[in-house]
């Protein structure tokens, strides 16, 4: 009798230790998804020079699939339109037509939809479904480990005319996707420009009008 509650007993432990380590992994994985948005320090040394970085720009639509390390995926949205000084919202590293922040960098990845915050440098996350097989028939577009799809923002406010938003909006994100280029050369990555987008999915996902959608920029290692 002794002997069976003894295993009996033992049962329970490997039981209840078992149920822990479940929960544990559960709670790991949770924050894990937390995090994923989570932007390493940027990395300020390093590069080409300026004028070598200028000479080797060039658009590439050989994309490599391979993830971008986390130090590069930090500078590159950095460079693209991050803030210099933190604190500092009306200084970024792109030109901003009045000091208006009038685009909004949309992010895909195979982790999801993401939205770039330049203040406190993070993605934040809006869904977790990878739309880059429904925004372009483009295969350079799905392999490519991130894609920047620029959107007109909802809230300019009334500092610019209704008229002039969509050209401040080009202006802007024109300089962005000029950093990106410029940051792509600097560290020897790939990156091009893509004007044919599927725009009706993303738009009622993103609750703005489809000609809101600008145009998206893929991004990744040169093969």
């Amino acid at each position: 009798m002794r002997t069976k509650l003894f295993i009996i007993s033992l049962l329970c432990m490997f039981a209840s230790a078992n149920i822990y380590s479940q929960n544990e992994t559960v709670i790991a994985s949770d924050e894990s998804r937390q995090n994923k948005g989570d932007l390493m320090e940027i990395e300020m040394n390093g590069g080409k020079p300026f004028m070598d970085v200028l000479r080797d720009k060039e658009p590439m639509s050989n994309i490599s699939s391979r993830d971008l390390e986390p130090h590069h995926l930090s500078g590159l949205f950095w460079a693209a339109n991050g803030t210099p000084r933190r604190g500092d919202i009306h200084n970024r590293t792109a030109y901003a037509p009045m000091e208006v922040q009038c685009v909004k960098m949309y992010v895909i990845m195979r982790e999801g939809l993401f939205l770039y915050d330049a203040e406190p440098h993070k993605l934040k996350q809006i869904a977790p479904i990878d739309y880059r097989l429904r925004i372009s028939d483009d295969n350079q577009v799905h392999r490519a480990p991130v894609v920047v799809i620029y959107v007109l923002s909802n809230e300019i406010g009334t500092a610019v005319k209704e008229e002039s938003k969509l050209n401040y909006a080009y202006l802007q994100s024109g300089s962005i996707c000029q950093n990106i280029n410029l940051y792509c050369s600097s560290e020897d990555m790939a990156t091009n420009v893509y004007l044919d987008i599927k725009r009706d999915e993303l738009a009622k996902k993103l609750n703005v009008k489809p000609t809101n959608i600008l145009f998206g920029q893929a991004i990744g290692y040169r093969e």
